[in-house]
């Protein structure tokens, strides 16, 4: 099987600092010592590189770390990616994400990529936008974005139920796999709706059912987004400076 290459799109970064980071963890920065934002402009003052937490020392293990770079606030920003197969079953990986930053080549007279660093492949995702935007990103603990929220239920006695309330599969792996439940419903809805499977699992049928609300928060939404993506457990990021 041959690599493959797609277009994932465009994006904007009117601050002229662009950031690749951890999603579960993009939030936590301000916990963490000096915003996102902060940080990143240092880092950028000599060339861009990596970010991690805590500011001073060796990097904490699968928290705050991410790659921060400048790029060209006024125009739009092409973003491939290749995809290789997987070293476990063969199947088609995202490997390498392909980013034009619009500004002009500033590394080696051969053109060769330069190094930023190495990032962890987080389970929540990862995330690739305007440092200033991220500022504001809502992660798992925060409030629906858009005041609605996604229902879902699994385990035991996921048939019985079904059967009785309804609800759609919801493919959250390749494949079609996932748990059954509702998305897009008033935040008040979803919750009313997950206390009402809560209390007949209570009520009849024990322990054995899983039930989910999940708010559109920042972080819910790119993992949406991300469900039937396939990634690895290392990510080779290189980034494209072009002539703007």
């Amino acid at each position: 099987m041959t690599d493959s290459v797609a277009d994932l799109g465009t994006l904007s970064a009117p601050s002229g600092m662009l950031v690749l980071g951890m999603a579960g963890w993009i939030d936590f920065w301000p916990h963490a010592g000096r915003p996102l934002s902060e940080r990143a402009r240092t880092v950028i003052a000599t060339g861009g590189g990596h970010l991690h937490s805590p500011e001073e020392g060796e990097p904490s293990t699968w928290m705050c770390e991410a790659i921060a770079v400048a790029a060209a606030p006024d125009c739009p920003l092409r973003v491939g990616r290749r995809a290789t197969p997987s070293p476990f079953d063969g199947k088609p990986t995202i490997a390498v994400l392909d980013v034009e930053l619009g500004l002009p080549w500033t590394g080696p007279d051969d053109g060769s990529p330069v190094r930023l660093g190495d990032l962890p492949v987080a389970r929540c995702g990862m995330i690739l936008g305007d440092v200033r935007a991220l500022d504001g990103f809502i992660g798992s603990d925060g409030e629906s974005t858009d005041g609605l929220a996604d229902v879902t239920y699994w385990g035991k006695y996921e048939d019985a139920v079904h059967a009785q309330f309804g609800g759609e599969r919801i493919p959250q792996r390749s494949g079609g796999h996932g748990p059954r439940g509702w998305l897009d419903l008033p935040l008040a809805e979803a919750q009313a709706r997950a206390e009402r499977l809560e209390a007949w699992a209570r009520n009849g049928a024990g322990n054995g059912l899983m039930v989910s609300v999940d708010a559109h928060t920042d972080l819910h939404r790119i993992n949406r987004a991300g469900w039937t993506l396939r990634v690895p457990e290392t990510l080779s990021v290189q980034v494209t400076l072009l002539t703007a």
